[in-house]
């Protein structure tokens, strides 16, 4: 279960959070009877659950957003829909998880490969969408102080109640101040 990489399970609400299944084919061998087996499990579903009360099957795992579609637009990764994509109609934090159902197939020497009857479950570890509020305001010149109408400032956190999301936790101290961007 993985969210874009850039936002690290950040999101807005209201907005698209891409969050897709980093799963593939897994493949297994070795010799029985002086024969070589192989065994594949093939993921074939994907169950969401997105820690709003919400969930829902897909039979594709997603994948991280490219960053042009396929006419050239810049791609905004912070609302863009995609087959795994999830929209939270609240703010907070949220424990989502995918259950992978993976179908079984077998062969012997190279052979074609055949089913194995039934199915199994893998649910994944959690992961945590950290969905907030957009608010700005509109002002009519530069800031001179940080006590006028709508030139507050970068927000100050309570750490003992709050915290920054984790793709700004770099700009902020343990004490929940602003202390600026790296960059």
């Amino acid at each position: 279960m993985q969210f874009e990489p850039d936002l690290l399970g950040f999101g807005y609400k209201g907005r698209h959070t891409n969050i897709y299944a980093d799963v593939g084919t897994q493949t297994t061998s070795g010799e029985v009877l002086d024969a070589t087996m192989e065994l594949r499990a093939i993921p074939a579903s994907y169950y969401w659950t997105y820690g709003d009360g919400t969930s829902r099957m897909t039979y594709e795992p997603g994948g991280p957003l490219s960053d042009y579609d396929g006419t050239g637009e810049k791609i905004n990764t912070m609302d863009f829909k995609t087959p795994t994509s999830h929209v939270y109609e609240e703010t907070g934090l949220f424990e989502v998880t995918v259950t992978t159902e993976f179908i079984g197939q077998y062969r012997f020497d190279g052979s074609e490969w055949a089913g194995i009857p039934g199915s199994i479950s893998v649910e994944s570890s959690p992961g945590e969408a950290d969905i907030w509020t957009q608010n700005s305001r509109w002002v009519s010149g530069a800031c001179e102080s940080q006590d006028q109408w709508g030139c507050n400032g970068p927000v100050q956190f309570d750490p003992s109640t709050d915290r920054p999301p984790k793709i700004y936790q770099d700009q902020y101290d343990e004490n929940g101040n602003w202390i600026g961007s790296a960059n």
